[in-house]
């Protein structure tokens, strides 16, 4: 079962989230969400993109690493688990079978085994089916199946692509040259359908898909109007732009639950100044530390220490409340 990221539909009247399994595929289940859709939908959007970055870079500061991962490697597996609700590590082990070390392997590529314990690297032709049980699978748990995670802002994609639709709208709008639709009214007996050609030609020469459309009407004398020159959705046009980009901005930065402050993010009208060492600390106990305890079922998986929460200062010599 996938879910579309096409044409909208409300979920409470879909049946996406009705399955019982993923389905399997040459003995490996897929995801029952596209990743590459989770992907493009990471980079459509400024806030949501950086509340992501954000949360990932909190974490890792707040993580003690032991040797067996590097700092990179753990980086990469945060942002996949952030991003696609997956992230996934491959045990390096010596000739006695003791891990040496973990790296990082690309969630948008990874698929659970029919088997559970297995996993593979599957990429078009190419596939590298791992030892049972070498690779680390940490997820974000999904009440409707078992197999993979779903990232926590799922309910907030609508949103997001909301607002990638009003910024590319607008683009468009600046774009066409003539920044809004209208209905040329002509009454003009004399006019030949040749003029009228050239006239509609050039009120509709704004290229580009999505911009307004322009429309003529030449009433040939039939009535005493004079020509006139409408505009279609103008003034609707500029506020609801704003609207739309606030009203969706709210609800990314609900969804990632991240404060403004400690993103930089600027709003008019509310301030997000005050004590940010309170902010960071609430934060912090909230939302950091349960991150990075579901996380150290990796050392189960290695059977010693590799992630462990680093206990909050604040920034020496800050201390917490």
């Amino acid at each position: 079962m996938y879910i579309s990221f096409g044409e909208p539909e409300s979920i409470l009247k879909s049946n996406l989230f009705d399955y019982a399994e993923c389905s399997l595929f040459d003995g490996l289940y897929l995801p029952p969400i596209p990743l590459s859709g989770l992907m493009k939908s990471f980079r459509s959007n400024a806030i949501h993109g950086s509340a992501i970055y954000a949360k990932r870079n909190m974490v890792s500061l707040s993580s003690e690493l032991t040797g067996l991962l590097s700092r990179e490697d753990y980086n990469k597996f945060l942002m996949d688990r952030f991003i696609f609700g997956n992230g996934y590590l491959l045990a390096v082990k010596n000739a006695l079978g003791r891990v040496i070390r973990y790296e990082h392997l690309p969630a948008m590529y990874m698929y659970r085994g029919e088997k559970p314990g297995t996993y593979s690297w599957k990429m078009l032709k190419e596939r590298i089916d791992y030892a049972h049980g070498s690779v680390f699978h940490a997820k974000e748990y999904d009440p409707s199946q078992e197999i993979y995670g779903v990232p926590e802002y799922f309910g907030v994609l609508s949103s997001v692509l909301l607002n990638e639709d009003a910024t590319l709208f607008r683009r468009r709008y600046y774009k066409n040259g003539m920044h809004a639709g209208f209905l040329l009214y002509m009454n003009n007996p004399n006019m030949t359908d040749r003029q009228e050609r050239d006239i509609i030609e050039k009120i509709n020469s704004g290229k580009g898909i999505g911009n307004f459309k322009n429309l003529f009407i030449n009433g040939k004398g039939k009535d005493k109007e004079k020509p006139e020159l409408i505009p279609v959705g103008e003034i609707s046009a500029k506020d609801e732009f704003l609207n739309m980009k606030k009203v969706t901005r709210d609800d990314i930065l609900s969804a990632h639950r991240v404060p403004i402050s400690l993103m930089s993010v600027v709003i008019e009208g509310i301030n997000a100044g005050g004590d940010l060492n309170k902010v960071d600390w609430v934060f912090y106990k909230n939302e950091i530390v349960p991150i990075v305890q579901s996380l150290e079922a990796l050392n189960e998986h290695a059977g010693t220490k590799v992630v462990s929460i680093k206990p909050y200062d604040g920034g020496a010599p800050l201390l917490a409340p």
